[in-house]
């Protein structure tokens, strides 16, 4: 078997030049040589230079297919070259004109024969150093020629002509500054084109962000607005791969400089290595590290101060990104304050936490006496400020039932979205006071008392002649935030007006040994407004009418209604004998 025919370096050194998927990546390799160089700013200038027939018809009017030439040049101020580094690094690929001479590339070589993808006319490398002045011009072949000069160079110029019109210049040159502006917006030095900078800080567009800066590598970690994910790896600030994110951390956007990535030769992605896995556990500790303490410390700003204005929704989902997912949280979070209690009072996470854990968070929508009372036995309460509606919960919850949850949680407010997130982490379930307590107010006064004195005791006398264990009958007003009996007619307390859960409203005992309940009646309500206007005439009529109404939908049937007539009709013909 013969020997394998050895690379030509004409081949090799055609691979190099086409090395990079986007031929304009070639000054990102010449802005990192001059960084490299010590260079602390390069200048790019792109510039069209018509020809001369071309340029006095310009004078009247530029057309895209005037014909010219792009002059292109990356200045900086570094170390500069010597004879040896440019024989040595820069052209030991390349034929010399004079020798043909072709050896082996150098260090600063491999990125500079990138400049060639571009096919130009001619490159022009000026440059000085230890006292020694040299230009390197590289012809279309790609041989170049040294040059010793007369007048020193501070650090180096290169200077690139290609022919092309006019259309081709501006197309150009809107690529040639999109890939400076990609490739170099974070590295340290200052990166100006046609004398506007294109740095910048390594930084996210993010309201809540963190930065972080350890072993050499500086990350800047935030929960993007919208959820969409990011990332973005570099290396001293030079761009290597910007992307969709990382598994694991959708809805995160981040950026991590590190000299601990590599780029593959291709300069179209990272080497997925060791290194690259130590930066993305390090952006993963910064999130759910200092990320979640920021996002907390935020949000209790929000809520103490009422800072942080329209951003309610956006800090509760980045509270929430982190309640879902299993990691710990930091210490400090739990004590933050992340929501508040109907009273204006300020509520912990911890206390959410204990509440759920302890079995009921109780919900409220707004302030009421109900609530007020509940927080005055140390209740927790939460208020949800908005149209919010129950969610469904418990075991017993079909698959319908579930599928109307799923679609009424897309419509939940903020703080109610946060809670469900915390819910899913500790266990418990939510309920809303309206749904679970009640309390009537008292009259507002003597005058309305007045009013309402001959059906409250027509009322009295007849369940009690119906066998009713009533302590007493009061009248009151149904009528506060989210109230849920605000359509009763009436309902029975174990004492009037105090707070009381729905489900023991319709409850009224008949035997010996039933505990005697009050019953109060709504005052607010149409019907017993009408009936309040009969019981100056009618009283008995009118207790009539509203036991029905009470025990309508419970209790009321044939037997039950007899036995209230029969009441009734004896109660009315001792009034009028009397």
């Amino acid at each position: 078997m013969g020997e394998p025919e050895p690379l030509r370096v004409r081949d090799a050194l055609d691979k190099l030049v086409n090395q990079f998927a986007d031929p304009l990546s070639f000054f990102r390799e010449l802005i990192q040589n001059a960084l490299d160089a010590g260079s602390q700013e390069v200048e790019v200038y792109c510039e069209f230079a018509a020809d001369g027939e071309a340029a006095e018809a310009a004078e009247a009017d530029e057309a895209d297919d005037d014909a010219g030439v792009l002059v292109l040049r990356v200045e900086d101020w570094g170390e500069g070259m010597n004879r040896e580094i440019i024989e040595k690094k820069l052209t030991r690929l390349f034929s010399s004109a004079k020798d043909g001479d072709r050896t082996k590339i150098g260090k600063f070589g491999i990125g500079f024969v990138s400049v060639f993808a571009i096919e130009p006319r001619a490159v022009c490398v000026d440059t000085s150093r230890e006292g020694e002045h040299w230009r390197v011009i590289f012809n279309e072949q790609r041989e170049f020629s040294l040059l010793r000069r007369e007048e020193p160079v501070d650090g180096t110029k290169i200077k690139i002509l290609k022919p092309m019109t006019r259309g081709e210049f501006k197309q150009f040159r809107a690529r040639a500054r999109e890939t400076v502006e990609f490739w170099c917006k974070h590295v340290p030095g200052e990166i100006r084109f046609d004398d506007e900078v294109v740095t910048r800080a390594l930084d996210l567009d993010a309201p809540c962000k963190t930065r972080v800066r350890e072993e050499g590598a500086e990350l800047v970690v935030a929960h993007a607005e919208g959820g969409e994910s990011f990332s973005g790896y570099y290396n001293s600030g030079l761009t290597l791969v910007e992307g969709d994110g990382e598994p694991g951390l959708e809805g995160i956007a981040f950026k991590a400089s590190s000299p601990n990535i590599e780029h593959t030769l291709t300069r179209d992605d990272i080497i997925r290595d060791r290194g690259f896995h130590r930066v993305v556990g390090q952006v993963k500790a910064a999130v759910f590290g200092p990320l979640c303490a920021e996002v907390f410390e935020m949000l209790e700003e929000h809520i103490v101060h009422a800072a942080h204005e329209g951003q309610t929704e956006y800090l509760y989902a980045a509270a929430s990104w982190h309640l879902e997912h299993e990691r710990p949280l930091p210490d400090a979070v739990l004590g933050r304050h992340v929501a508040l209690a109907p009273s204006g009072a300020r509520v912990s996470l911890d206390s959410i936490m204990t509440a759920l854990t302890s079995g009921e968070l109780l919900l409220a929508g707004a302030r009421s006496p109900v609530t007020d009372a509940l927080e005055a036995k140390g209740t927790l309460v939460v208020l949800v400020p908005g149209d919010a509606e129950p969610d469904v919960e418990g075991e017993d919850a079909g698959e319908d039932e579930d599928a109307d949850a799923d679609e009424a949680a897309e419509q939940e407010q903020p703080v109610q979205k946060f809670l469900s997130s915390v819910r899913s982490r500790v266990g418990g379930h939510t309920s809303w006071v309206g749904d679970r307590f009640c309390m009537p107010a008292p009259p507002a006064d003597e005058g309305e008392g007045a009013r309402w004195r001959e059906l409250q005791a027509a009322t009295a006398q007849l369940m009690r002649d119906y066998g009713a264990k009533l302590s007493e009958v009061r009248l009151g007003h149904f009528r506060y935030p989210e109230s849920a009996i605000a359509d009763r007619v009436a309902i029975s307390q174990r004492e009037s007006y105090a707070l009381e859960p729905v489900t023991d409203v319709r409850v009224i005992g008949m035997s010996f040994f039933s505990r005697r309940r009050a019953l109060v009646i709504n005052a607010d309500h149409p019907l017993v407004i009408t009936l309040i206007e009969l019981a100056r005439s009618e009283p008995e009529f009118a207790a009539y009418q509203l036991a029905k109404l009470f025990f309508l939908g419970e209790r009321l049937d044939a037997q039950l209604d007899a036995q209230l007539a029969k009441h009734t009709m004896e109660r009315r013909w001792q009034r009028s004998k009397s």
